[in-house]
């Protein structure tokens, strides 16, 4: 009975788990199909890591404007 419970747990948290990860990488311009593979072997741990690259194209991008606007026009 435990283990019925065990494996209905973690089926479960793959097929929640693993379309959010590419939902999220897909938005931020990478590939859905690798992430929501990436998101069925690392249920738990792959929403974490879409979201740290998620964040630092996010920051990645900002930056890049920032120093867009520091340039001065070219003559």
């Amino acid at each position: 009975m435990f283990f019925l419970r065990l494996l209905l747990i973690f089926g479960v948290s793959l097929l929640v788990f693993a379309p959010i990860t590419g939902y999220i990488s897909y938005n931020y311009g990478r590939s859905f199909w690798r992430w929501f593979g990436i998101g069925l072997l690392l249920p738990f741990i792959s929403v974490f890591i879409a979201l740290f690259m998620a964040m630092r194209t996010k920051w990645a991008e900002e930056k890049a404007e920032q120093q867009q606007r520091r340039m001065p026009p070219r003559p």
